[in-house]
């Protein structure tokens, strides 16, 4: 476009750009979610990889801030990408769900990052005060909250890199995702492994709050008593002689399951590295 001059000519620009930047500024509103709620993004915009949108305001805003103030999905974000290279963009959509859960849509290539899970272990944490791998204060709680939202964070993205990378895997998939997270916590070295037994500590939670049910047998995912025992003969696994308070009568294992849980971390950690050969930026 050549450049105008003139008063006049100025004037009329001026009128044409309002505008324009009206009609623009009417279809992105019309764009947004129904509810008026406001969508931003961590990470560069068109970049591949795993990004996070937050939608704020309504029964979000409270899980939103949470989120944002503890940095948990944007670390996850920038410690997946610096682990695998993925050829598409996979955000985290943190927004209201209703019922339902986090989860990844294959349909979408989105991760919905629901806000009521995240007040959920919120409130299963207050509720259960102190414990053995919970410990007292503001600020530690924050850190054992956080700690299993960044697990959630990565069995979801487990599940996105077997759709979109056609990673292929034996035995059940949710429990695959799982040993993900798991290498994924456990890697990080001392601070990962606390991760890995709050992960351990919540499902054991979930598991004491609800009854049995025998439909549960039919469900994908292990029983959360399951999922309790198996992060923590991981973490136990990895490093025995830093997490010997694992096994024992009233413990998460017992020695017979300890006894073999060197091999099962070491299944899961090298299943997962043999399915990301290709696609590793950095060792597992």
């Amino acid at each position: 476009m050549g450049r105008w001059t003139g008063h006049t000519t100025r004037a009329l620009l001026a009128l044409a750009l309002a505008a324009a930047a009206t009609g623009c500024t009417a279809g992105r509103d019309a764009a947004e979610p129904a509810d008026g709620e406001a969508r931003r993004s961590h990470g560069k915009a068109g970049s591949n990889g795993f990004v996070v949108q937050y939608r704020t305001g309504g029964r979000a805003a409270t899980a939103t801030d949470y989120l944002r103030a503890q940095r948990i999905l944007d670390a996850a974000a920038d410690r997946l990408n610096a682990t695998v290279k993925v050829p598409q963009r996979i955000p985290f959509v943190v927004r209201s769900c209703g019922a339902a859960e986090p989860a990844y849509d294959p349909e979408t290539g989105t991760i919905d990052f629901c806000a009521e899970h995240v007040d959920e272990i919120r409130d299963r944490f207050r509720q259960a005060g102190p414990g053995p791998d919970r410990p007292g204060g503001t600020a530690a709680a924050d850190a054992h909250v956080a700690a299993v939202l960044e697990e959630t964070a990565y069995h979801e993205s487990a599940h996105a890199l077997i759709d979109r990378l056609g990673l292929r895997f034996t035995g059940r998939e949710e429990d695959v995702a799982d040993q993900f997270a798991a290498v994924l916590l456990i890697g990080q070295g001392r601070a990962g492994e606390r991760k890995a037994r709050a992960a351990a500590d919540d499902y054991a939670l979930a598991a004491a709050e609800t009854p049995f049910d025998a439909a549960d047998l039919r469900d994908e995912h292990s029983l959360d008593g399951q999922r309790a025992a198996n992060y923590a003969c991981y973490v136990y696994g990895a490093h025995p002689d830093r997490h010997e308070d694992l096994v024992g009568r009233d413990a998460r294992l017992d020695a017979e399951r300890a006894e073999g849980c060197a091999d099962e971390w070491a299944q899961a950690r090298g299943g997962w590295r043999q399915l990301l050969t290709e696609h590793l930026k950095r060792p597992l």
